[in-house]
């Protein structure tokens, strides 16, 4: 068994292989919990696994905080994934590429295998809702980080006086006018989103054509398949999972 784990900004999620299929997932979100004591509750009843490979976008403290626990437990190492130039015939558009994400990366090399020969739109709706765009090449043309609804919210109501709104990323569309402070937060940041979804998949289009095939994944991404007149979007919750796999593991996911 191999063991494939995302740490995130807010959550971390876990996938247990076999013969290159997922069989087991899991996440929990940490907040400001102890990781380790996060990791003690994801890795309840799971076995020592022959790898355990990793992509952490949250800090160096987080990487070495599961790299610890790894070799406590199993005394294994963690392969953690970087961002290079190249892999196969993706190339990375960064100049630096150590400063695009690791997981924004895993997510181009996953998607390339879903959609050989395809152009693609990547999007990544976590904390950060990130665009990445790539030719059928392989090209990476770079892409777009647009705040995140929670990180919208948080800034408002601490940058603003006498505005009072719960953090709810339900989203409904009901089509009416907000009549409340609560209502007209929530309300006015989705559609903010929305607009912002559609605009950058318009130039992800632009730049692309037509036949681009846009990818969606992340915590964030149902909220935002339900937002009307959105494009046709392909839902990938193991998205970055499988590129992680992919490059680390040097094996095509079935």
């Amino acid at each position: 068994m191999i063991i494939t784990i995302d740490i995130g900004n807010s959550r971390v999620k876990l996938a247990q292989w076999q013969a290159s299929v997922i069989v087991a997932r899991s996440v929990q979100a940490y907040g400001d919990k102890n990781l380790s004591d996060v990791f003690d509750e994801l890795f309840t009843g799971i076995k020592k696994p022959e790898k355990i490979f990793a992509v952490c976008v949250s800090g160096d403290e987080n990487r070495k905080t599961l790299a610890n626990w790894v070799e406590r437990q199993w005394q294994l190492p963690v392969g953690f994934l970087k961002t290079e130039k190249r892999f196969g015939d993706i190339v990375n558009a960064y100049d630096d590429p150590s400063h695009h994400g690791a997981d924004r990366w895993a997510g181009l090399i996953a998607s390339h295998q879903l959609f050989p020969d395809a152009a693609v739109c990547v999007i990544g709706a976590g904390t950060a809702i990130t665009f990445d765009l790539m030719d059928g090449d392989g090209g990476h043309l770079g892409g777009y980080i647009l705040p995140s609804y929670v990180t919208m919210h948080q800034s408002l109501l601490g940058d603003t006086a006498n505005i009072n709104s719960d953090l709810s990323a339900k989203y409904i569309d009901n089509k009416k006018v907000p009549n409340n402070t609560n209502d007209a937060v929530n309300d006015g940041l989705h559609k903010l989103l929305q607009a912002g979804v559609r605009e950058l998949c318009s130039s992800a289009t632009s730049v692309l054509g037509s036949s681009v095939k846009i990818i969606i994944t992340g915590g964030f991404a149902q909220t935002i398949l339900s937002y009307p007149e959105v494009p046709e979007m392909h839902h990938q919750p193991d998205l970055v999972m499988q590129g992680l796999y992919v490059v680390m593991n040097k094996v095509q996911v079935k």
